[in-house]
């Protein structure tokens, strides 16, 4: 979740891409209504399915241009990487097995990079992630889409205005 600033500025919206959550994926569209709950960000291209019907109808059904929509995340990535309106991140919400291949080629492309948990399926794979972050100087975020839930929200307004009393512990 993107939090809003204490300034009052009005900051130009964060565009991103997103790899995976296509029609039929349940975390996609998680991630999406998370993104979207402060109106700070919005999608502006993805490949959201190995079926390219499945991305065409979902870029569709989110409004995105036909040649903002790609046949795998290789190609939207480099693609994008071009652009002068390219994304300021990469969502990616595939498979676990996909986190690193495509988070390692974001970060190689200079996206900055939200990743559905678990980053990396092997230490070495996470920790040559983390040396491609330090020396790109992108953000690595790893999502716990929970916290953009409405309830989770309701119930952290609650412990901070005392409501609930002290909390002693947290079973998650």
């Amino acid at each position: 979740m993107i939090e809003g600033q204490a300034s009052g500025a009005k900051a130009p919206k964060l565009r991103y891409g997103m790899i995976g959550g296509g029609q039929g994926a349940f975390i996609g569209d998680v991630h999406r209504k998370a993104i979207a709950m402060d109106g700070k960000a919005e999608i502006v291209c993805g490949v959201f399915s190995q079926s390219y019907a499945n991305t065409l109808a979902t870029g569709d059904a989110l409004g995105l241009p036909k040649d903002r929509l790609y046949r795998t995340f290789e190609e939207m990535i480099r693609a994008e990487a071009g652009r002068a309106d390219r994304p300021d991140f990469v969502s990616i919400v595939t498979p676990n097995s996909t986190h690193y291949p495509a988070a390692k080629l974001a970060l190689e492309h200079g996206f900055s990079v939200v990743c559905e948990k678990p980053l990396a399926t092997s230490s070495r794979e996470a920790e040559e992630l983390a040396c491609l972050v330090r020396e790109s100087g992108r953000l690595f975020c790893v999502a716990y889409a929970y916290s953009g839930y409405p309830i989770v929200k309701h119930l952290r307004n609650m412990i901070h205005a005392g409501e609930i009393g002290e909390i002693r512990f947290v079973n998650g």
